[in-house]
């Protein structure tokens, strides 16, 4: 487990120049748009997954790392677990955003927490469809890899904005906090986690058979 935590640390000693220049950047971008700022907390941790992955293909890390004596489910492992810092590190950034709009008075309303939360959530859930690709196509592929995250973000922040249509039950939750029908829950929940999980044993299997 200590292994997994270095392994972690790693990824944000990689982004953290990326951070200091993450975090204004973000605020500016909030700042001009401050009503979608539940849609906006996607993105910092979105760059962040990209920039440490693409650093790590462009020095060549994985060859370092494939060296080093730990079983490349570890290695997995970590990237997978590098995704919930990333997820909190995006929420506290959209929350400065909402204080710093509120205090600017460009926002006067009370956080939409249930929104914001679901929106944080469906990041792991791309990163779930990145990293497979990542593992696959590495260095030669990482342009196209890239590609098609940011599509994969461009294509949530469509979809999250229509959910609410197409489903009341999730539309009453996000208003009023209540739920009507919690097998639908039950089951969404249980289809998060199994992508989820699946996406790590996918990944996980092409890792182990990919020659570095």
């Amino acid at each position: 487990m200590y292994s997994s935590m270095y392994l972690i640390r790693k990824d944000f000693v990689l982004t953290r120049k990326f951070m200091l220049l993450l975090i204004p950047y973000y605020l500016l971008m909030g700042y001009t748009n401050a009503e979608g700022y539940t849609l906006f907390s996607l993105f910092p941790a979105m760059l962040m997954l990209v920039n440490a992955c693409t650093i790590d293909m462009q020095n060549n890390n994985l060859k370092f790392l494939v060296s080093l004596p730990l079983p490349r489910q570890r290695l997995v492992l970590a990237k997978y677990l590098t995704l919930i810092p990333f997820t909190l590190f995006s929420l506290i950034c959209t929350l400065l955003l909402f204080s710093f709009a509120t205090i600017m008075g460009r926002l006067d309303e009370p956080l939409r927490w249930r929104e914001l939360g679901l929106s944080v959530a469906a990041f792991p859930l791309l990163a779930s469809f990145y990293l497979p690709l990542y593992y696959w196509l590495g260095q030669k592929g990482k342009q196209v890899v890239n590609f098609v995250f940011i599509m994969l973000i461009m294509f949530n922040i469509t979809a999250l904005s229509s959910l609410t249509k197409r489903y009341p039950a999730l539309s009453e939750w996000v208003q009023t906090g209540n739920i009507s029908n919690s097998v639908i829950v039950v089951i969404g929940i249980l289809a998060y986690i199994i992508i989820i999980y699946g996406s790590y044993l996918l990944s996980l299997r092409i890792f182990s058979k990919k020659d570095i």
